[in-house]
């Protein structure tokens, strides 16, 4: 087994429970619908990050073939990966009594859920110029740029228009940012 394989089932591991997670809550929201109050926003928001989720796992293979792998470098691969799953289990609530607000949750939560997509972004910006030895300026992080500046915003700033605008701006980067990637533009 080569150090990429080792690598890429771990971090396989890690990000299927983030998905289980997202996907154990929806389960659960559709369970309780008649007994909770669901909002929407917040079910597009998990589909985001379900999104990157897979994108990420999909953009792992861009390594594998580096095979000169240091603890430190394993380290920066995989802790963004981490947070991107700490951000799913705090995204998504438990609703163990069959009550809840989904949208207090929300909005409850959102300095977690987005300060922790800040860091996942910061984060992913460092990784790269690590493992993939891509210089800073490169459009991949103009785009985590913008998109961790506007996570920022959506931590401090609780306005619903806002989260709602700032939704459809985050699909149009991860849109812009699978052509890139996957077409090399």
């Amino acid at each position: 087994m080569t150090q990429f394989e080792f690598l890429s089932v771990f971090i396989s591991i890690v990000l299927a429970l983030g998905v289980s997670d997202i996907l154990s809550s929806w389960g659960q929201q559709i369970r309780f619908r008649n007994q909770i109050r669901h909002y929407w926003l917040h079910s597009v928001w998990g589909a985001l990050v379900l999104l990157v989720m897979i994108q990420a796992w999909w953009g792992l293979w861009q390594l594998h073939e580096r095979t000169d792998w240091l603890f430190t470098d394993n380290l920066s691969l995989i802790f963004p990966y981490l947070l991107l799953v700490l951000i799913a289990y705090v995204l998504t609530p438990t609703i163990t009594d069959g009550k809840g607000d989904v949208k207090r949750y929300y909005f409850d939560n959102a300095p977690w859920i987005f300060g922790l997509g800040a860091g996942y972004l910061a984060a992913a910006i460092i990784n790269t110029r690590n493992a993939l030895i891509t210089p800073f300026l490169d459009l991949t992080n103009i785009i985590r740029v913008a998109a961790m500046l506007m996570t920022v915003a959506l931590a401090i700033w609780r306005n619903e228009l806002f989260h709602i605008v700032a939704a459809a701006l985050a699909y149009v980067l991860l849109a812009t940012w699978i052509v890139f990637t996957m077409y090399a533009i």
